[in-house]
């Protein structure tokens, strides 16, 4: 006899109130879920750049020396154009750029002070003595006479004193080699990277840069007002020296108000220029530096001279461009619920600047009330020019419209 297996009833473990019971608590959970979501605050609208950089129409032109090196740029913009050789090759007198860059810093002066006083010592005037007869360029002292900051930057940039480089340096730093290693700090800080000094003057061939690495300091140098009024000055009187005259014989020519000159057996001829260009009411300064030049018995003569053509190649080129959008726009308003627009901006956008100059631009968009009807001003728009910018206010093109039910329900 075959016994047949009975069979399990399935138990249903919830009873019908039960599932009634669960079915409402989900409802009720979805529903308060659902009012969060909804009743949450409506993120903020956000703006992108559909363009990488914005460039002005047009090539710079400019031809260099084809002997020695050299580069142009500006005090804004830094360096625009260089001849292809950009090795380190030593620069004479124009390293005193970086000696006087660094006495400023160290010891700020406004126009019209004459700063501190420092009397000169045995260790001066044995340096003065040392520069006559070596046949340095020198400015005289004497024990026990007091100069103040600008007389001794005076001596240094006009008449080129390779003795007061150094009593700079011992007064910044203490030691001649202190001071050493930080000039060469401060030029790694600046990005020359192809500089190296071994002293404060220039006499030592060992002191090598570039012609691009010197537009760098002069284009830092010229933004201290008090550098810009010394290597503009045509001459000056001066404890013991009486008066002394700027080494610098294209001063006042070819709109030159400075930087400064340097020349040796080995360095050649070497000069960096600044000369100003206006716009409206801003002044920048053309920088050209020619470093190397050669000419028998006129080194120094032709690098005054190739730096002359630089700036009157240059300078004409300079002027203000009205900005043509890019071809895809300067940017769009984008929300989370998927509503664009294109950015646009009302009035003209005017650039002062030269053919071919790169700008980088940012986009921010401002807090708006929804829905934004078409020409509110939504974001601003900020162009970098070197170290200046301009802004402007962008509007929008289409209608920018509140988020829709269903998004605002069901987004996470």
């Amino acid at each position: 006899m075959t016994n047949t297996p009975k069979q399990i009833k399935p138990v249903n473990i919830f009873s019908k109130g039960t599932i009634v019971a669960i079915i409402i608590l989900s409802v009720v959970g979805l529903s308060i879920l659902g009012v969060f979501r909804f009743t949450r605050p409506i993120p903020v609208v956000s703006a992108e750049k559909t363009s990488q950089n914005i460039v002005l129409p047009g090539v710079l032109s400019v031809s260099f020396p084809e002997q020695g090196q050299a580069a142009v740029g500006t005090d804004t913009y830094g360096v625009i154009a260089a001849s292809q050789d950009q090795t380190s090759i030593p620069i004479a007198s124009v390293a005193k750029t970086m000696t006087a860059y660094m006495v400023l810093k160290a010891y700020p002066l406004q126009p019209g002070e004459e700063g501190p006083g420092l009397k000169m010592t045995a260790e001066d005037v044995a340096g003065y003595k040392y520069a006559v007869q070596n046949k340095h360029s020198y400015l005289p002292v004497a024990l026990g006479t007091t100069l103040t900051e600008k007389q001794l930057l005076q001596g240094l940039m006009l008449p080129s004193g390779n003795n007061i480089a150094d009593t700079l340096g011992r007064w910044v730093s203490g030691t001649n080699e202190a001071f050493i290693e930080k000039m060469n700090a401060t030029a790694k800080s600046l990005g020359m990277n192809n500089t190296h000094y071994a002293d404060a003057s220039g006499a030592d061939e060992a002191t090598v840069s570039n012609a691009v690495n010197q537009i760098i300091i002069a284009q830092a140098a010229m933004q201290d007002p008090v550098f810009r009024e010394i290597v503009a000055m045509p001459q000056a009187v001066l404890p013991v020296a009486g008066k002394v005259y700027n080494v610098n014989a294209m001063l006042g020519k070819h709109g030159i108000v400075g930087i400064k000159t340097g020349s040796g057996v080995i360095a050649g001829g070497n000069f960096v220029s600044a000369a100003p260009i206006v716009n409206g009411s801003e002044k920048h300064y053309i920088i050209a530096a020619v470093l190397g030049s050669r000419k028998p018995n006129e080194n120094l003569k032709s690098a005054l001279d190739a730096n002359a053509q630089i700036l009157e190649q240059v300078r004409p080129q300079f002027k203000t461009f009205t900005l043509e959008p890019p071809a895809n726009g300067f940017g769009k308003i984008i929300t989370p619920w998927h509503t664009e627009s294109e950015l646009t901006v009302k009035e003209p956008i005017q650039v002062f600047g030269y053919p071919g100059m790169k700008m980088d631009y940012s986009i921010e968009p401002l807090e708006v009330k929804l829905p934004v009807l078409p020409g509110t001003d939504v974001a601003t728009l900020t162009i970098q020019t070197g170290k200046t910018s301009q802004t402007y206010m962008m509007q929008n093109k289409e209608q920018i419209d509140k988020p829709g039910f269903i998004w605002r329900l069901i987004r996470n």
